[in-house]
């Protein structure tokens, strides 16, 4: 069994010299990323951060973000990303429940902690020839965990994933047959490194010996993307499904075209596609640039499936499609019998690129990684259901509360929670609507703890929005407030929640 290390030295011995890393003004060589991972390393042992051990790496997509995760592997340790902008309640939950030994911050990002911070900043070549082989033994291996990434809990608490190097290789290597990705090409990677996508965005192409280009903290605009496209010769792009309405969705002028023309394929995902958009494209200029329709939560890395839209498609709804190499499918009615062509049920997902299952939670991870009767290994209980038409499988909906916002997995119930816990609120209910412009948001139907706060319902709002943004993400705090003297019970003495949001959504 191999690890992503490997893969990445087998690329350094054979063609040192070549691009891997690209963010702004900096350029990493495969030597140069390879040689200040060793100093990472070399840095953490000081530390005494041992094998097996948690660091978390602060800061933004950028070239020294993925120097201090290899450095991390290299040293035996996992590492967990830590967006900064996170509420500080959220990030020492984190940083308590990884048991985090040290903090890897680059271009001079924080974390309050007592934790140890090292700075990382963009490294030139080496002068210890000696280190690499220093560090061997400590250097994580296929039966090591790679990373952690928090999600949404419906409990009120994040939960953390954890992903094994073995299945991280697997599903890397997958991705090279899935994508089509070779050491010719230059992916641009979108995401930021606290959402899982980043995962396969910065590493894919690396295990594939191609060129990483990291958009950083900026956000760009059109014509910025499109330039830097051109300037780059960029054969991929990997983004979010939002990212891709946005960018792709209206007409493209001649200079877009020309632009473009580098394109060999854009991959989205995170969310449903406007199949008006995919239409769109496949039929315009560059219809021959394959778009790919990505699906996959982060139990399973990431990506699991994909579904390659072709010039001149045409349709009312883009599947999901099928399993990359590395993972397998199974969907299972309500009995827990599989369905066939045609059928709607549950989907599981299998194959060794399975994550290990969640951190310090053996009762969630009990009830989501599950061995069926007759199959072998662990299958993932996704909560989504699917129908298979034509061998390609098509999304239908949740079967549980658990929702995407703007490309983020949210638990409903984990904002009910934190409402709830606020002083000034007596009883919540959160749901989601859509806008006339067809996005999503959230609304929270809120029973102040004092009926003096119906009187100034705005300040009320404003002050519990405000509480919110302390504990939550930016994401997961409701773009609505309404307020209500009591929300409607139901049969069983509970709140009707069906009725609450019914109610609300009608005209």
């Amino acid at each position: 069994m191999t690890t992503v290390i490997d893969l990445i030295e087998t690329h350094v011995r054979h063609h040192p010299d070549q691009t891997a890393v690209l963010c702004g003004q900096d350029r990493l060589t495969y030597q140069q990323l390879w040689d200040g991972a060793h100093s990472v390393a070399d840095r953490l042992l000081a530390l005494h951060c041992s094998r097996g051990d948690t660091v978390a790496l602060v800061g933004p997509g950028n070239a020294s973000f993925m120097v201090a995760a290899l450095g991390a592997w290299i040293a035996g340790a996992t590492w967990v990303p830590v967006d900064s902008r996170l509420p500080a309640e959220r990030v020492r939950y984190i940083l308590d429940d990884t048991g985090a030994k040290a903090v890897l911050a680059s271009d001079g990002t924080s974390v309050e902690t007592r934790l140890p911070i090292e700075r990382i900043t963009t490294p030139g070549r080496s002068a210890d020839t000696d280190l690499p082989e220093r560090l061997r033994a400590h250097r994580a291996t296929a039966h090591d965990r790679a990373y952690l990434i928090y999600t949404s809990g419906s409990t009120g608490r994040p939960k953390g994933v954890v992903v094994g190097h073995h299945g991280l290789a697997v599903h890397l290597q997958g991705t090279l047959e899935g994508y089509g990705l070779t050491a010719e090409d230059i992916l641009l990677s979108f995401a930021s490194p606290s959402f899982d996508a980043a995962v396969e965005e910065m590493w894919a192409p690396l295990v594939g010996g191609g060129t990483v280009l990291l958009r950083g903290p900026a956000l760009w605009t059109g014509p910025q993307l499109f330039e830097r496209v051109r300037a780059h010769q960029v054969t991929y792009i990997s983004c979010t499904t939002a990212y891709f309405e946005t960018f792709f969705g209206e007409e493209l002028s001649p200079g877009d075209v020309e632009a473009l023309g580098s394109l060999r394929g854009i991959i989205f995902g995170g969310e449903a596609v406007d199949p008006g958009v995919v239409e769109r494209w496949a039929n315009g200029p560059l219809g021959s640039v394959r778009v790919c329709n990505t699906y996959g939560p982060t139990e399973t890395i990431v990506t699991s499936t994909l579904y390659w839209i072709d010039a001149g498609w045409q349709g009312d709804r883009v599947p999901i499609g099928h399993c990359l190499p590395g993972h397998t499918d199974v969907v299972l009615d309500a009995d827990g019998d599989e369905v066939g062509e045609g059928g709607s049920g549950e989907l599981y997902l299998g194959g060794p690129a399975v994550a290990e299952g969640y951190l310090n939670r053996p009762d969630l991870t009990a009830e989501r990684f599950v061995r069926l009767p007759g199959r072998d290994g662990v299958h993932y209980r996704t909560g989504d259901l699917v129908a298979r038409h034509g061998g390609e499988l098509h999304f239908l909906g949740r079967a549980d509360r658990q929702i995407k916002i703007r490309g983020f997995r949210v638990e409903l119930e984990e904002i009910e929670v934190a409402l709830r816990a606020l002083d000034t609120v007596r009883n919540a209910v959160v749901g989601v609507e859509q806008r006339a412009d067809g996005g999503d948001f959230l609304v929270a139907h809120v029973v102040p703890g004092a009926v003096s706060a119906l009187d100034d319902p705005d300040t009320f709002r404003a002050a519990v929005r405000s509480a919110l943004s302390r504990t939550l993400p930016h994401y997961m705090v409701p773009s609505e407030l309404r307020t209500h003297e009591a929300l409607p019970l139901g049969v069983t003495g509970k709140v009707d929640r069906a009725r609450v949001l019914a109610e609300s959504s009608s005209p």
